[in-house]
């Protein structure tokens, strides 16, 4: 830099100025004379960089962020850590920072609910991704005590009443306890008619029966305002991107195992806002304990038709019955995540609940038997018709059931 300054001043003055060039860079003439006086330019030394902890982790880090950009500092802490590291969270926070751009976070008031108040419940829609085979839509249900921040989650394939009141059942259970008020969206499993205000309006009777059976009082968000129920909003959110994303689950049973393994951790954790652990404020909620309730039983019914291939169909999949029930109706009940087949009163099989559609649970012990029972069957025509003469007599052909051919098919599958 000094050398080319001494160049352009000597070419315009003919000699070079120290002083000058001392204040054109704000250097002192010493060290601009010396630098003037050496054949090279200076070499910065190389300074040694130390090793982090976080180093054999980064590659794992990036290409986890190249295919989920969102995931959280939380999630990625708790993944390296099972690897391995050992380091604080506040490295890997400093390396997020540059390795992916930060998302900017509008502001909006918040409202803090006193103990007991209030709890918040709601649906979203869900995509889980499964390790073989496609995404699934999933429905998640969330309800989120107001002043602890306590909250819970279903996945259900459903969001049907029977479902819905359900899982009322299980978060009181994981609660521990049933709040005084519980706020929802204008929902149809709860209310059929808005009036104001919302505690005068017409609830499902259904609905109805469980309020009134655990005596909390039911009220309705704003119509187009889901920021009324913003702490569940924001509970919603928090499990699609801490939860789901970047996670596979084979079935609804793993999927809902994991959610509760997931949220004993995260009620277990600090909460950003209350910057207290949800469990320990939980006591506080005074909830009225759930076990004082007499038993709330809720069943999802259906009657199905069995098909001729031995099948019956429940939320777009298809389940086996034994063949014996073949084009008969048989009663379908949902229990969890159980699905449980019964005729006449009589339990007949069981299946769990597939998660997706269009697909097939197949027990084999179903179907053993029919295919001797259609070879036996007598031919149903009431005269076997020549079709061939010849010298060496009369051939006829047998009109067979054409489930035999379903049959035949099926065991070639086993």
């Amino acid at each position: 830099m000094f050398k080319d300054l001494a160049r352009e001043q000597e070419q315009a003055t003919g000699r070079v100025n120290i002083s000058a060039l001392s204040r054109e860079t704000g250097f002192d003439r010493k060290t601009v004379r010396y630098y003037l006086s050496r054949d090279r330019p200076p070499v910065t030394p190389r300074t040694r960089t130390k090793p982090s902890k976080l180093d054999p982790y980064k590659p794992y880090i990036l290409k986890r962020l190249a295919n989920y950009p969102r995931l959280s500092r939380v999630r990625l802490l708790e993944e390296i850590q099972g690897q391995g590291y050992d380091g604080k969270a506040t490295i890997l926070g400093d390396y997020l920072r540059q390795v992916r751009p930060t998302v900017p976070v509008l502001p909006e008031i918040r409202y803090e609910t006193k103990p007991g108040e209030m709890a918040q419940c709601d649906w979203s829609e869900c995509i889980a991704s499964r390790p073989d085979g496609p995404e699934q839509k999933v429905n998640c249900f969330t309800m989120v005590l107001g002043y602890s921040r306590v909250r819970y989650i279903e996945f259900t394939m459903s969001q049907d009443l029977q479902t819905f009141l359900e899982c009322h059942l299980h978060a009181f259970e994981y609660f521990g306890g049933v709040p005084q008020v519980l706020l929802y969206d204008n929902l149809g499993s709860v209310v059929l008619k808005r009036k104001y205000p919302s505690t005068a309006s017409d609830f499902h009777p259904a609905f109805v029966d469980l309020r009134d059976h655990f005596g909390f009082t039911a009220r309705l968000c704003r119509v187009y305002r889901a920021k009324t129920k913003g702490k569940v909003e924001r509970s919603i959110g928090f499990v699609k991107d801490n939860f789901l994303y970047g996670r596979e689950f084979s079935s609804l049973d793993e999927l809902n195992l994991r959610a509760r393994e997931w949220l004993d951790t995260v009620n277990r954790n600090v909460h950003g806002t209350t910057h207290e652990i949800p469990f320990d404020r939980l006591p506080q909620e005074n909830l009225r304990p759930f076990s004082s309730y007499p038993p709330y039983h809720v069943q999802k019914k259906y009657s199905r038709k069995v098909s001729r291939d031995c099948y019956l169909s429940l939320y777009g999949n298809l389940y086996s019955v034994p063949w014996r029930f073949a084009g008969s109706y048989v009663d379908v009940v949902v229990r969890g995540t159980t699905v449980l087949v019964s005729a006449n009163g009589m339990a007949i099989c069981s299946h769990p609940l597939l998660i997706g559609k269009d697909q097939r649970s197949r027990q084999n012990e179903h179907f053993d038997g029919l295919l001797k029972q259609i070879l036996n069957e007598p031919c149903t025509s009431p005269k076997k018709k020549p079709i061939l003469k010849s010298c060496i007599g009369e051939y006829t052909v047998e009109e067979r059931n054409l489930a035999l051919y379903d049959v035949l098919c099926e065991e070639g599958d086993r």
